[in-house]
């Protein structure tokens, strides 16, 4: 035997690991590195919010530690986190205000505690890569990779929440951000309704057998739901309609008929394309109602 391969050479034994388990639907398995992207400013942090309250129910998952280098406390309080998110037993914040190194230097330490099997259960929440490195930067983001394999090879389960291009339409960084997770998915904020956010998650790069995924967050409770199918599909129009039509119908507690409502977004009362948005989200984002037969529709905000 050579000294090199003295206990770095595969057996039966190794093969001796448990099955990865689906943790959510569709989207997210056990013992994986996902890295969701977007662009600034679209909610990212909420749907981890989100993730991280669905997962504290599950049976596999034993801990959960949220590495947030992004954000302050003081954010971080306007978010009422500590009410929230740290009353889950399982679930450990760190913020980058308490660590005492670098979070890169940070998870280098993690990583070292990345021995067979010394994760399986744990799930890791890294927000954000830009915070722990310079994403443009090879060496720098292989580094920070080859902590987050190391980790998901001891039994983790690593979500890495990432930017977008400028433009918004590709991953920014080094191309290893799209290479070395096992998933990757391209996030989108959907039109939202008052405390509920709306995403749509499409597939970019994977290895599992994984899809396209609508999710919504309230962001009070910070319950995970399934997003409703006709809202995940919405287009980029239909959002500014369904937006400008919240935002006059909360000016306007009373309600409007069709006829005022168009008109004051800028339409034509009898505009059959957008008289049909207004019957395609009726009970999603707002109701109507007639007084009495021959009245006017009213229209109002849920």
């Amino acid at each position: 035997m050579f000294n090199f391969e003295k206990d770095t050479v595969l057996t039966q034994e190794d093969f001796e690991i448990k099955d990865k388990v689906t943790l959510i639907d569709d989207f997210l398995f056990s013992q994986s590195v996902t890295l969701i992207y977007s662009p600034p400013k679209q909610g990212k942090t909420w749907l981890a919010y989100g993730m991280a309250s669905e997962l504290n129910k599950h049976d596999e998952c034993q801990q959960i530690f949220y590495l947030d280098m992004d954000n302050s406390i003081s954010t971080l309080k306007d978010r009422a986190v500590h009410e929230t998110l740290m009353q889950y037993e399982k679930l450990k914040y760190i913020s980058r205000s308490k660590i005492g190194c670098l979070p890169l230097e940070y998870l280098r330490k993690i990583s070292h505690e990345a021995q067979p099997n010394a994760f399986d259960g744990v799930v890791f929440f890294l927000d954000t890569t830009k915070d722990f490195v310079d994403t443009d930067s090879t060496s720098k983001a292989k580094e920070f990779l080859s902590y987050t394999t190391m980790m998901r090879d001891a039994g983790a389960t690593v979500i890495i929440l990432h930017h977008a291009t400028k433009n918004g339409r590709h991953i920014s960084g080094d191309s290893s951000f799209t290479n070395t997770p096992d998933n990757v998915y391209e996030m989108a904020q959907k039109a939202k309704r008052s405390n509920e956010l709306h995403y749509f998650l499409s597939v970019t790069h994977a290895r599992g057998v994984v899809k396209d995924v609508g999710f919504s967050v309230n962001t009070n409770s910070l319950q995970l739901g399934e997003l409703d199918k006709v809202l995940a599909s919405m287009t980029t129009y239909e959002e500014e309609f369904v937006n400008n039509a919240s935002q006059v119908l909360k000016e306007n507690a009373d309600g409007l008929n069709s006829k005022q409502l168009l008109i004051t977004l800028g339409y034509t009362k009898d505009d059959k394309t957008a008289r049909d948005r207004l019957e395609k989200y009726e009970g999603k984002f707002w109701k109507k109602y007639q007084e009495k037969k021959g009245k006017p529709i009213i229209y109002t905000i849920i």
